[in-house]
């Protein structure tokens, strides 16, 4: 089902973007999203990209859910409209970019946070690392108004800056090379809170601070950023485009649906979840069923699992020991349960999760282990090809995610494993195979998004209402 929404007014909103990845963009658009609540106004939040944990920041700093924008994954009209039907109803809406401005998939910089703000017609405010240098910074600028002239950079924010004297040359030869005003300057901070793991931030759930650092980062761009700019760019965005169809929504469940329960399970081992992929299974079953592996004795009664990603390495002791909540668990997937484990729920079914040369023994179900390593194992888009039986994808489908692992698969080489996926790009499991599949549970390193991917909430719901009515029959 689809909706025509007429905007009779401006949607106020802005993209910041950074010249880099590493250029605390995450931080800065933290602080001002902070900042701006604090003023009174309600905000809607956006991650361009395949990210979770900049987007669990922002929507902690916004008081809500952060959702993902990505033209790789999805099409220009559902981006368009999932941030319109989320937009609607708010003062001002904010998205943090990802990597460079101009930085994309290919060498023409397709699906880049430059795109992205065209798409949206959408002010953009670049964020300048000042780390050693002065004129320089107004020559990246500059180069980034004549690349692409319809771009709308509106503003420019320095970070990192050493001194008033670096700000006052600074400051100057941007204005003076680019016509683009300096809105913001902030100094170097230590931020000894904001400690980061891999390739970024540490992830929400395991910060013991969390709401102590919203708080800096508010202060820090109350203090240094020009608030009220931010504000004034994202009015004068104009008009967002008149007539769009909002992202397909489903409003009802079907009759084989109704009372269908869905667990998931969410703690601080499994935390990484679209938002957007949970709504979708909320508006067919209902409210989900919240389960903790760490915490609870025993795996609750539902017709369907869905198990995310996280950091299951952090929390490998606590779910090694558990061992009665993982055997009740490992009993219901043997009769049959559906589940679909992604990347760290991949992990907790393997039979073994190695850490720094250390044994947990894990669920059990697939008979593989999983080894964490230093480096990262895949990182990026990845595309693969249903080939073999699996309880949720058609064979011949095409499935389009990204993956962001650092264990890697031991034991897949076994003539007993059976694998659905072929990897037509990216890495998977082996660099040619994914999708581990036995009894009615599927893991793979593949992380899908429901707008992109329609396929994915259908098979979850399809298998969960099979199940129940599977169960239903054998109790009369």
């Amino acid at each position: 089902m689809q909706f025509t929404v007429q905007l009779k007014s401006n949607l106020p909103r802005v993209v910041i973007a950074a010249l880099k990845g590493g250029a605390g963009k995450t931080f800065l658009s933290v602080g001002i999203v902070a900042a701006i609540r604090k003023r009174g106004l309600s905000l809607a939040v956006f991650k361009k990209g395949p990210d979770y944990i900049d987007a669990g920041w922002l929507g902690l700093a916004a008081g809500g859910e952060c959702y993902n924008l990505d033209t790789y994954l999805m099409t220009y009209e559902i981006v368009r409209g999932s941030f319109l039907r989320r937009s609607l109803e708010k003062n001002i809406s904010v998205v943090e970019g990802n990597r460079g401005l101009f930085d994309g998939f290919d060498v023409a910089g397709t699906y880049s946070t430059a795109q992205l703000a065209k798409l949206l017609k959408a002010p953009v405010i670049l964020i300048v690392d000042s780390t050693k240098m002065t004129r320089t910074a107004a020559a990246l600028v500059l180069g980034c108004r004549t690349l692409d002239p319809e771009l709308q950079l509106k503003g420019i924010i320095l970070n990192r800056v050493a001194s008033d004297r670096h700000e006052r040359i600074l400051r100057q030869s941007i204005e003076e090379v680019s016509g683009i005003p300096v809105i913001g300057s902030v100094r170097k901070l230590s931020l000894e809170n904001f400690p980061q793991r891999h390739l970024g931030l540490l992830p929400l759930h395991e910060h013991p601070q969390a709401l102590d650092f919203i708080n800096e980062a508010s202060n820090m761009a109350e203090q240094s950023i020009d608030l009220d700019k931010v504000v004034e760019i994202s009015s004068a965005a104009g008009q967002f485009p008149s007539e769009l169809h909002p992202e397909p929504v489903d409003f009802g469940p079907k009759p084989a649906e109704n009372g269908v329960r869905i667990g998931i399970l969410k703690d601080s081992a499994f935390q990484f979840y679209y938002p957007e992929n949970l709504e979708a299974l909320r508006r067919r079953v209902g409210p989900l069923v919240e389960i903790s592996a760490l915490d609870q004795a025993e795996f609750p009664e539902v017709d369907g699992l869905y198990i995310g990603g996280g950091f299951p390495e952090t929390n490998a002791d606590r779910l090694a020991e558990n061992t009665t909540f993982k055997e009740s668990l490992r009993k219901a997937i043997e009769q049959g349960l559906p589940v679909y484990a992604e990347c760290g729920g991949l992990m907790y079914l393997s039979r073994h999760l190695c850490v720094d040369e250390k044994v947990y023994p894990m669920v059990g179900i697939f008979p593989i282990d999983t080894v964490l390593e230093r480096k990262p194992q895949g990182l990026g888009y990845i595309r693969v090809q249903v080939e073999g039986r699996n309880p949720f994808y058609p064979q011949g489908a095409v499935l389009t995610g990204h993956e962001f692992h650092y264990s890697s698969v031991r034991g897949l080489e076994d003539v007993s494993v059976d694998c659905a996926f072929r990897v037509l790009q990216g890495h998977g499991m082996n660099g040619s195979r994914d999708g581990i599949c036995r009894f009615n549970a599927l893991g793979t390193y593949v992380h899908l998004h429901a707008l992109g991917e329609p396929l994915w909430a259908e098979g979850i719901l399809r298998n969960a209402a099979a199940y129940k009515s599977k169960r239903s029959f054998q109790s009369r």
